[in-house]
C-alpha cells in the first residue's frame, strides 16, 4: 500500500508541472503577430501630384484594434512594391473575416483641414468628397496561426478609387460609390503574392500614357472593360491590378496573388484640360520566348520578368 501510494502522489505532481507548463506557455501558443501595410496603384490622372488619406481607426472583425493612432499617409507615395506599416500587434490565433479602415474626410492627424485630399501639380489642396461612408470594410478571411506572422497588404487602386467630380462643392476630386470603392481596394496575405515587371519595348513617351493592366486569367471583356461602367463611369473596373509605364519603360505589378494572368495594355491621351481619355487597346506581345502575355502563371514570394514588346507609335 505504501508503494502504490507513493507512485499515486509522483503521477499527481507530474500532472501539476505539466498543467503548469501548459499555462505558462499559452501567451506564446495562442497568439500570431497581425501586420498591416498599405500600398496603392497609381491614379492615372496627369495632374494628380499625390493623394493623402487619413485612417482614423482600424478594425479587425469589427473590433477597433488597440494602440492605433489615427495617421495621414501619401498613398501614392507606396508604389512599385512598396508598402507602409500602419498596424502591429499580437492578436489571438484563429481565422479571421474582415478588415475595416475608417477614414477621417474632415481632418489631417494633425487636426488639420482636409482629412482626405488629392494634391495636383499647382500644389493645390482638394478635399475627396465621399460618396461613401466614412468606414470601408474588406471582407476576406486570413488566419494567423500561434507564433506566427501574416502581413496584410491594403492595395488602393486611385485609378478606381477617386474621380473627376465637377459637380463637386469643396473639390474637383471624389472618392467613387460605395459599392465602387470596396472593388478599387484589395486586401492580399503578402506571402501568398508574387510581382510581374518588366520593360515595354518599342515605348515612346511623346506618344502618350501606356498602362499595364493585369486580369485573372479569362476575365478580361473588351466591349466592358474599354466602356465606363458604374455611376462613377470606371473603365477597366474589373483590373486585379494596373501599372503606368515610365519613362525609361519599365512597369511593375505587385501584391498579385499567386494564380493565373493575362496582361492587357493600353495607350491614353491627355486633354487641354488634364484629363486623361482611353486611346486604344495596345497590340502587345511577349518579348521573351516562352511566356505568352495573356497565359502567365505568378508564385507566391516570386518575380515574373516579362519585357513586352509593342509596336513604335501606338
Amino acid at each position: 500500500m505504501k508503494i502504490r501510494f507513493t507512485i499515486l502522489v509522483t503521477m499527481l505532481a507530474f500532472s501539476l508541472v505539466a498543467v503548469q507548463c501548459t499555462d505558462d506557455n499559452e501567451g506564446t501558443d495562442g497568439t500570431g503577430r497581425l501586420k498591416v501595410k498599405v500600398t496603392d496603384a497609381p491614379s492615372d490622372d496627369a495632374q494628380v501630384k499625390g493623394t493623402f488619406i487619413t485612417i482614423s481607426e482600424v478594425k479587425i472583425n469589427g473590433k477597433t484594434v488597440n494602440g492605433f493612432t489615427a495617421q495621414t499617409i501619401e498613398i501614392s507615395a507606396y508604389q512599385d512594391g512598396k508598402a507602409k506599416l500602419i498596424f502591429e500587434d499580437d492578436l489571438e490565433a484563429k481565422t479571421y473575416s474582415n478588415v475595416s479602415l475608417v477614414l477621417n474626410y474632415e481632418k489631417d492627424d494633425s487636426g488639420n483641414e482636409p482629412g482626405c485630399y488629392v494634391l495636383t501639380d499647382d500644389n493645390a489642396k482638394h478635399q475627396l468628397e465621399a460618396s461613401a461612408t466614412g468606414e470601408v470594410s474588406l471582407d476576406e478571411s486570413f488566419e494567423l496561426t500561434a507564433g506566427g506572422t501574416t502581413d496584410l497588404v491594403i492595395d488602393f487602386d486611385l485609378r478606381k478609387a477617386i474621380v473627376r467630380d465637377d459637380e463637386g462643392t469643396t473639390g474637383e476630386y471624389k472618392f467613387v460609390t460605395e459599392a465602387e470603392l470596396k472593388n478599387s481596394i484589395r486586401l492580399v496575405d503578402e506571402n501568398e503574392c508574387g510581382d510581374i515587371r518588366g520593360k515595354v519595348n518599342g515605348y515612346s513617351s511623346v506618344d502618350g500614357t501606356i498602362i499595364v493592366f493585369a486580369y485573372k486569367k479569362g476575365t478580361f471583356n473588351l466591349l466592358t472593360e474599354t466602356q465606363a461602367q458604374g455611376s462613377s463611369g470606371v473603365m477597366f473596373s474589373n483590373a486585379v491590378t494596373s501599372a503606368k509605364v515610365k519613362a525609361d519603360g519599365s512597369y511593375q505589378l505587385s501584391f498579385l496573388e499567386k494564380g493565373d494572368y493575362e496582361l492587357r495594355v493600353i495607350s491614353c491621351e491627355e486633354d487641354e484640360h488634364g484629363y486623361v481619355h482611353f486611346k486604344a487597346m495596345v497590340d502587345a506581345v511577349s518579348a521573351i520566348s516562352g511566356l505568352i502575355i495573356n497565359n502567365l502563371s505568378v508564385e507566391a514570394k516570386n518575380q515574373l520578368n516579362l519585357d513586352i514588346e509593342i509596336s513604335a507609335g501606338q
